[in-house]
């Protein structure tokens, strides 16, 4: 994927981000600080400012100072997302420069971030988190690598088990985070963190075809 192409696919995933933000909201305000919309919107405003600020920066450095605007936001969600990108960052520097992008590539830097947010928050797939969006893409991304699926349909295909993954979690019990202090009383809505992720999923695969 060229740097023109990522950056598009990125400001589209800014702009779902902020369509959804009273959504976003609304699921959080069942187990949170009904806030995740409004971190999310300030979290893509700045990711639109450090792509203004930074018009030639590409791959993992690009990829590096996203992560820093999304610490910069704060929250739970700020820390989740930093650490994933900084991992994807990583990955992104372990791949011999100027290789077009893959499925294996994509498959890489998920499992990276998953690993990553994993060690940060002691989640696993199923304790309603991002995780539970993010585990069924990666799941996908390894049928589509094994099957020698092209990198537009692995992406879409992916999106749409990530927005599955989200929506399952309405049933789900939180176990980690503010949330998992409700018990019983956290199922019926969507996570919001699982949620915004299948949204910016989405916006990716849409904008990257």
């Amino acid at each position: 994927m060229t740097t023109p192409r990522l950056r598009t696919c990125i400001t589209a995933a800014a702009d779902a981000v902020d369509a959804s933000r009273d959504e976003l909201c609304r699921l959080d305000a069942g187990a949170g600080a009904g806030d995740h919309g409004v971190t999310m919107a300030l979290a893509a405003r700045s990711v639109r400012q450090t792509l203004a600020a930074a018009p030639d920066a590409s791959g993992a450095e690009l990829v590096t100072k996203l992560a820093m605007a999304m610490g910069s936001v704060g929250g739970a969600i700020g820390p989740i997302y930093a650490s994933g990108l900084l991992a994807i960052a990583g990955a992104l520097r372990a791949m011999p420069p100027g290789e077009p992008i893959t499925v294996a590539n994509v498959l890489a830097c998920a499992e990276a971030a998953e690993t990553a947010i994993s060690q940060l928050g002691h989640a696993k797939p199923g304790d309603k988190t991002i995780l539970d969006a993010l585990d069924p893409a990666i799941v996908v991304l390894r049928q589509a690598r094994a099957a020698g699926t092209d990198v537009d349909e692995a992406l879409a295909t992916a999106a749409a088990a990530a927005r599955d993954g989200a929506a399952s979690t309405a049933a789900m019990i939180a176990s980690v985070g503010r949330a998992s202090r409700l018990g019983e009383r956290s199922r019926g809505l969507a996570d919001p963190g699982a949620t915004s992720f299948a949204l910016i999923m989405d916006a990716f695969a849409a904008s990257a075809g």
